[in-house]
């Protein structure tokens, strides 16, 4: 698993679950599967408040 298949995954998550806990349970599932080096992301998204927005914010830059 690499760092986009991890993204996916919290996106994914964000549909369809639509919530903090659901968002940060996902990111919890992934985050020990890719590399040391690549966990900064997902590491911000399981310790912060309020991870459904985070995860907003990263999609709708995507494309930046």
């Amino acid at each position: 698993m690499n760092l986009t298949d991890a993204t996916l995954i919290l996106l994914l998550a964000e549909r369809i679950h639509g919530t903090d806990e659901g968002v940060r349970e996902a990111a919890k599932s992934v985050v020990k599967k890719i590399p040391r080096g690549k966990r900064d992301l997902i590491y911000n998204v399981i310790n912060s408040p309020s991870p459904l927005e985070l995860v907003r914010h990263v999609a709708q830059n995507l494309d930046t």
